[in-house]
């Protein structure tokens, strides 16, 4: 039996389409199809119900993949576990993201990384929608929340909190907050996402009682970055994750409304976390990969900013 076809029927059967395979090994749809044909021949027997809106296994095709994935992902390992013996980190590493995530922390830190490990190919999947690690090949996930089910390891990379902020335009206009209730007098800028409510908490410390407050709903939106510029362009005070607005607050684009204090829009004590698969083996590229990401979220832990929010994607 053709291992590659054996590797291709995996990988369709992960990705439900023969375009995301092709895409991945840059060919053309019609020759992953091809393939999927081929081993079908030759074994006697169909593995997918095709139609023109869906890729599905049959029950034949679900039996077979039980047994093929344990034998390409052992001949996977094994060419890792030979390369990594004999060469620097190199191949192909998924990565995944938010996309503000994604755009104002893990970027800046990919050229460090690139120049460390010119071998590594890093393809960076950015989306705001929880993707499945295992179906999608992904070899580690960067979230902001480290609840997932399965076989994974979690790991925090650095603490995260809220900081209500505005910009100096806005605040000439409608004066500096004293203290947080003052924000009920103050336009908001929300998060549109069912897990953040419209109300707002700050403490002065761990063991301090939080104290709620509702904003004046001005402008509700959907992602961390279209909310950061909303606050630039001083259309409201927000409530954003430090990694999201650490440049501005030090050049002076937006303003710090309570630096002594924590905020949260979720619950407090929150953090960036690294996920990835439970597995006897780890690629040397996806340990370098770790162990910069670590060492940066060291940097972030200790860089200043000490009550750095878990700010929503």
């Amino acid at each position: 039996m053709d291992l590659a076809l054996l590797q291709t029927f995996a990988d369709v059967a992960r990705r439900g389409s023969f375009a995301a395979v092709a895409r991945e090994d840059g060919v053309d749809p019609s020759s992953v199809s091809r393939r999927i044909a081929a081993l079908e021949q030759a074994l006697g027997f169909v593995l997918f119900d095709r139609t023109t809106r869906r890729l599905a296994l049959t029950e034949a095709g679900r039996i077979y993949l039980d047994r093929v994935e344990a034998i390409t992902d052992a001949l996977a390992e094994a060419a890792d576990t030979a390369r990594d013996a004999v060469t620097e980190p190199s191949g192909l590493l998924r990565v995944t993201c938010s996309v503000a995530f994604g755009e104002r922390w893990l970027v800046p830190h990919l050229a460090g990384f690139r120049a460390a490990y010119p071998r590594v190919r890093v393809e960076l999947i950015l989306s705001d929608a929880q993707i499945d690690i295992a179906s999608e090949g992904i070899d580690v996930a960067l979230r902001l929340g480290p609840g997932v089910e399965g076989a994974f390891v979690v790991s925090k990379l650095f603490d995260v909190a809220y900081r209500a902020v505005a910009a100096p335009g806005y605040l000439a206009r409608m004066g500096l907050p004293g203290q947080p209730s003052d924000l009920a007098g103050h336009d908001g800028l929300l998060f549109a996402l069912p897990r953040f409510g419209s109300a707002w908490q700050f403490r002065a410390g761990a063991g301090d009682p939080p104290v709620d407050v509702q904003p004046r709903p001005a402008f509700a939106m959907s992602n961390a970055l279209a909310l950061r510029r909303a606050a630039i362009e001083g259309m409201g005070v927000a409530l954003l994750a430090d990694w999201t607005i650490a440049e501005d607050l030090a050049s002076g684009r937006l303003v710090d409304l309570f630096p002594g204090m924590e905020g949260s829009a979720t619950g407090f004590d929150a953090a960036a976390w690294t996920v990835y698969s439970s597995r006897a083996y780890m690629p040397a590229r996806l340990r370098a990969f770790l162990d910069h990401v670590r060492a940066a979220g060291r940097g972030q832990a200790g860089g200043g900013f000490r009550f750095a929010v878990a700010g929503p994607d």
